[in-house]
């Protein structure tokens, strides 16, 4: 369960997106940080191989596009059509993506998101949190070892949150996940990286040393740091958005 990004350059409408930007994870929760506009979306569709780029990216030893078959997406927006069912939009997807057993797959996503007995559910009639735990079964049911979420706390209520953290605590375990957020505020017993992105890498390391305010300053304009017993509590302004 790896990723190595190296010498990554991507280039969008005439502009550099990502630049040179190296890294590699294992079996571990890594957050992805940096203010809007930094290449985090890019990043992760550059992995996908959605978006043409410079360099090199391998996925469990897989540098070429058949990489794309052993990572799981969640993006920011999860679409859907409004009468599909909670087992239709996972094993549809597993279908497409042409796994040998699309139902046992299905069953096993769904169970290990705690959603099986809601399976014949519309998806339209789920909360926010149950939406994003339904993505992120549809994510597994491919049976990738990389597991890349784009902003899946985004719109999700307190409890839908805290259901999506503990979900997180156990798909860890045995996988590397790759989690985009605008928010630094983050249990200390989830993530073992942070990876904060402005174009460039600014830092890549153990949230001690990156969530720091003589780090974030680099990218953020306004930066407050806090360490409690439960995690970093952080509170950023971009440069982009003045008082």
């Amino acid at each position: 369960m790896s990723l190595v990004v190296k010498n990554l350059w991507v280039f969008r409408g005439g502009r550099t997106v990502v630049e040179d930007v190296s890294f590699s994870t294992g079996r571990e929760f890594v957050l992805v940080a940096g203010p809007n506009g930094a290449g985090k979306t890019t990043l992760f569709l550059a992995v996908l191989g959605l978006v043409p780029y410079r360099g090199e990216i391998c996925v469990e030893g897989i540098c070429d596009e058949k990489r794309a078959a052993r990572v799981g997406y969640v993006p920011q927006r999860v679409e859907f059509e409004a009468s599909i069912t909670v087992w239709e939009y996972v094993y549809l997807a597993a279908r497409f993506r042409g796994v040998r057993d699309a139902e046992k797959a299905t069953e096993e996503a769904l169970k290990a998101v705690e959603l099986y007995n809601l399976r014949d559910k519309p998806v339209a009639a789920l909360s926010g949190g149950q939406r994003q735990r339904a993505a992120i079964a549809r994510a597994l049911a491919v049976d990738g070892g990389v597991l890349l979420l784009d902003e899946p706390l985004a719109n999700v209520d307190p409890q839908g949150r805290l259901e999506l953290m503990s979900l997180l605590r156990e798909l860890k375990k045995d996988r590397t996940i790759l989690m985009t957020s605008h928010e630094l505020t983050m249990p200390s017993d989830l993530t073992d990286k942070v990876l904060l992105l402005n174009k460039r890498l600014i830092a890549y390391g153990p949230p001690d040393e990156v969530l720091r305010e003589e780090v974030l300053s680099k990218v953020y304009r306004y930066v407050r740091v806090a360490k409690t017993p439960m995690g970093y509590v952080c509170v950023t302004e971009d440069y982009a958005h003045p008082h």
